[in-house]
């Protein structure tokens, strides 16, 4: 595979990247499993045949979505002997506040 060719297959995956996490974490629940996942995606990718990929996209989108089922398979042993609520971790997006609203976030 060439240079320009293998950045093209990066940039593809770059492209949809911020979707395949939002994917992964709205049926994970979690940051830290979403980006396992899509780390795993990435893998699958690079390792992928791309001369039988038709739709990256759609293909990208499948693997992601069949990667967070058996995910949540595999945790669904250990979620059945927790007995409190199960609730989606907070995706913090803005982290240019400053100290003193950071502070004052807290408190409430």
């Amino acid at each position: 595979m060439t240079a320009a060719k293998k950045d093209d297959w990066l940039e593809v995956f770059g492209r949809n990247r911020a979707r395949l996490f939002g994917i992964a974490y709205r049926m994970l629940g979690t940051q830290a499993d979403a980006e396992d996942i899509v780390q795993d995606a990435y893998i699958r990718w690079h390792n992928a045949d791309r001369g039988e990929i038709e739709t990256p996209a759609a293909w990208l989108t499948t693997v992601v979505t069949r990667l967070s089922i058996d995910r949540l398979r595999k945790a669904s042993v250990q979620r059945e002997t927790y007995i409190g609520p199960w609730l989606p971790e907070p995706l913090i997006v803005d982290q240019s506040a400053s100290p003193e609203l950071r502070a004052e976030l807290k408190s409430d």
